[in-house]
């Protein structure tokens, strides 16, 4: 299983990678940023399932959890504690 740093480190290289920006706050909402949009919105989601292996719910893509790295990892600790 992989730690919480290790999760955190991706998901910050992946934002900051998509919106240019560094030292992403962990929990500021990143839909509030400027750069997240529907389609960032998806390829978060194909990035979160296939580099942590794991399946995004329907009724989850709106939930704040996937709004601030803090809830995007644990969204993914959550998710591949239950798989």
């Amino acid at each position: 299983m992989m730690k919480t740093e290790e999760i955190r480190s991706k998901v910050q290289a992946f934002l900051e990678k998509c919106s240019k920006q560094t030292d992403i706050d962990p929990n500021q909402d990143i839909f509030t940023m400027g750069f997240a949009n529907s389609l960032f919105a998806m390829q978060m989601v194909m990035f979160i399932e296939k580099e942590f292996d794991i399946s995004i719910d329907n009724q989850d893509l709106g939930s704040d959890a996937l709004r601030t790295v803090n809830g995007i990892c644990q969204y993914i600790t959550d998710k591949t504690q239950m798989e």
